[in-house]
This record gives C-alpha cells, sequence and structure tokens, in this order.
C-alpha cells in the first residue's frame, strides 16, 4: 500500500512538473471519457424517447392491421375483398375477447386547409372513433371529446390541438362552440386537447418546444368518410389487448376474423410492437458502434501518450531505479510505482473527462426536445472512471515491466 502511495504522489509530482506535456498527454483520456460518458447519456435519452413513444401510441401491447397485396394465387379474387372497413372494428371486438379496444382512422387526403376569420392554417386532419383519445392518450384541457353521438349522427364537430387553437384564435377569443371550417366545410369546435408542450431546459417550460400532439385535428371518421372520401375504406386500424402476454393467441384470433370479414381474401398483415423493438435495438447498437468507436480511440490515444510519457520518465530516472534496486528495493516495488503513476495520469484525464461530460449533456440538454433529452447517470461516470483506469493500468504495464528489469548495476552506471 506504501508503495501505491508512493506511485501516486510520483504521479502527481510528475503532472504538476510537467504541465503543457501531461496536458497533451491527457487530451486523449479527456476526450474519450467525456465521449464515453455523452454517449451512455444520449443513448439513455432515446430509449427513454422510445419508451415515451411507445406509452403514447397504445404501448407495448397494441397490433396494426396493415394491408398488403393478396398472394398470387389470390389475385383475381382480390376485388372481392372490401379491404379494412368499419366492419372489421365490430367483427374484432365481437369475436376476439383478448381484444381491448380497437380504433380505425381515415385521413382527408393532402390534408386540409382550416379557416377561421382570416386566419388559417394547412394540416393532416384525421377522422377517428372515440376509442383513439383512449389507445394514443389525449387529454381534453377544454370542452369535451368526440363521442358515440357524433359518429352516429356524422356530426360536424371537431377536436384541436393547443397549438392550432393559438394559431387561429387571438387572445381572449373561446375556441369553444366557434365554427372553423376544413376545405371549406364548417365544423364547431367542441374541445380543445392538453398543452404537450414540451420544456427546453427552463423550470418553467413556457416557450419549450411543441410535441406533434398539439398539432391534432380530430373529426368524427363516419363524418370524414362521407365529406371527404369516396370509399369506405379506412387508413388505420389498430388492436389494444388487455396483455401482452396474449399476443400470439390475439394474432391468430384477428387473422381468423379479418380472413372472414375480408371474404377468404389475404390481403392483410399484422404488425407489432416487437418488430419496432428489434428496430430500435439495430438502432440503439448502432449508436453504441459509432459513439463508442470514438470513444475507444480517444481513450487508445491517451493510452499511447501515457506509454511514452512513462518510457520518457524512465529513460530520465534510470539512475533513480538503480539506486533504489541497490538499496534492496525489488522488481515488483518497481513494477507497482510506475503502474501507480501511469494509473494517475489515466484518472486525472478521466476525472477532467468527467467534468467535460457533464458540461457537455447540460448543454445538450437545451438544444435536445425533452422525450430525448440526453441524462447523465452515476454508473456512466463510473464507467468513464473505470475504462480510464483501465487505460492507465494498461498503458503503464510495459513501461513498468521494463523498469523493474533494469540491472542495478547497468542503472547506476548511467550518466
Amino acid at each position: 500500500m506504501r508503495l501505491l502511495f508512493m506511485g501516486v504522489a510520483s504521479g502527481w509530482r510528475e503532472v504538476l512538473a510537467h504541465k503543457l506535456r501531461s496536458f497533451l498527454t491527457l487530451f486523449g483520456i479527456v476526450l474519450g471519457a467525456a465521449a464515453l460518458v455523452g454517449m451512455l447519456g444520449v443513448v439513455k435519452g432515446l430509449l427513454r424517447g422510445f419508451e415515451t413513444m411507445i406509452y403514447e401510441t397504445g404501448g407495448i401491447e397494441r397490433i396494426s392491421v396493415q394491408s398488403r397485396p393478396a398472394p398470387e394465387y389470390q389475385r383475381e379474387k382480390a376485388p372481392l375483398s372490401p379491404g379494412r372497413t368499419l366492419n372489421d372494428v365490430q367483427a374484432i371486438l365481437t369475436a376476439v375477447p383478448l381484444a381491448r379496444r380497437v380504433t380505425a382512422e381515415v385521413l382527408i387526403p393532402g390534408g386540409a386547409r382550416i379557416y377561421f376569420q382570416g386566419r388559417a392554417t394547412g394540416q393532416t386532419v384525421r377522422g377517428v372513433l372515440p376509442a383513439t383519445f383512449i389507445m394514443d392518450r389525449f387529454d381534453i384541457a377544454d370542452g369535451r371529446l368526440l363521442g358515440d353521438l357524433d359518429l352516429e349522427l356524422q356530426m360536424q364537430t371537431v377536436v384541436i390541438g393547443a397549438t392550432i387553437a393559438e394559431i387561429l384564435f387571438p387572445r381572449g377569443i373561446d375556441p369553444l362552440n366557434r365554427v372553423i371550417t376544413l376545405n371549406g366545410q364548417p365544423f364547431t369546435v367542441v374541445g380543445v386537447l392538453k398543452d404537450y408542450r414540451l420544456a427546453s431546459g427552463s423550470a418553467g417550460g413556457g416557450s419549450g418546444r411543441v410535441s406533434q400532439k398539439n398539432y391534432a385535428v380530430f373529426i368524427p371518421l363516419t363524418t370524414a368518410q362521407t365529406l371527404f372520401r369516396i370509399d369506405e375504406n379506412v387508413d388505420v386500424l389498430n388492436v389494444q389487448l388487455a396483455d401482452v402476454a396474449d399476443m400470439p393467441h390475439a394474432q391468430e384470433q384477428i387473422l381468423n376474423v379479418l380472413t372472414h370479414t375480408h371474404r377468404g381474401i389475404q390481403d392483410v398483415r399484422l404488425e407489432t410492437r416487437e418488430d419496432l423493438l428489434q428496430s430500435f435495438e439495430k438502432t440503439r447498437n448502432s449508436y453504441y458502434v459509432s459513439l463508442g468507436s470514438v470513444a475507444v480511440i480517444g481513450l487508445i490515444v491517451g493510452g499511447i501518450g501515457i506509454m511514452n510519457v512513462m518510457l520518457a520518465s524512465i529513460s530520465e530516472r534510470v539512475r533513480e531505479i538503480g539506486v533504489r534496486r541497490a538499496l534492496g528495493a525489488k522488481r515488483i516495488d518497481v513494477l507497482v510505482q510506475i503502474l501507480a503513476e501511469s494509473l494517475t495520469l489515466a484518472l486525472a484525464g478521466g476525472l477532467i473527462g468527467m467534468v467535460a461530460s457533464v458540461i457537455l449533456i447540460k448543454v445538450m440538454q437545451h438544444f435536445v426536445v425533452e422525450a430525448n433529452r440526453p441524462e447523465l447517470s452515476l454508473i456512466a461516470l463510473v464507467i468513464g472512471i473505470a475504462s480510464s483506469a483501465t487505460v492507465g493500468v494498461l498503458a503503464g504495464l510495459y513501461p513498468a515491466i521494463r523498469a523493474s528489469r533494469l540491472s542495478p548495476v547497468e542503472a547506476l552506471r548511467t550518466d
């Protein structure tokens, strides 16, 4: 232990005695450690953003029913299938007990021009069922959401996002019960959604970035089909299960039901969040590889610098090492001292790198949306310090072995 403390003290003396050389030597370690911690923070932020997106769009237990071309042997009979329609929604709710809720949507082709008293904006308009608000987790701030009566009577009612309300209505004007036009058709605003503004880093978040939920415009699905569509097909069909463990059985039941409603034509496929998770895993791994490579290169460069400094230091202290050996120091004593000096240099770079990484992440948090905001974690800092220490030991190993093998006689004869 005494030798370890001696090595640490010697290492600090080396750093303080050659400040510029030490700074240039440690720069690679600083860069590598900061990049490593920054990478872990960025990836953690992306993972949190992905989990939030999954949660806000129905959770992992969601199944999307997608259209696909009928198999080759059914191509001639493919026109017999009505495609995805509201009949599929009712059939799944009736015949698939594992389905918790089913939603469908239609989109106005080309979007819509939304107008109110000289103010206008272009936006995607979604014709939805009431269950969409629950599955996609939309909350109302003022008024009400669309209900079954809106669909049954094909009412021209609309629910808008907070930002759409700000664009269309001057400050002080209550949007509720106002009539706006969508592509020239009058619609009454019955609800304004919660403001999903994302804080930009300040405690108040008043000038934060805006979620896409704030630009939502919802009308009854049946109204959208009647006013803006020429067919009864829906663009989106989703099923939410009560339990993700039911996924395999539910998929089989849903396919059986859709095969029946589509008159035996196999023109749909099911997409689960497992496919999305696999895609995200690939993306996350690519981040680890690309950003991790930068960190590794920096640490390697820093390790080479430390090795060069230690070799130069040994060349300058050959006689000192010879005296110590002549006075009874063992090879292991010299080995431990040199390794301790190398470790000290690496830890100094690692600590500076940790400070740099904290500053880097704090800066990035002001420019990245809250959903994907990088996070600083204790385990990332521990990994950064541990990586720096490992590089220091490995970089000092060869110089330490070389110093420990010096012959006392030859070392004392060195000028």
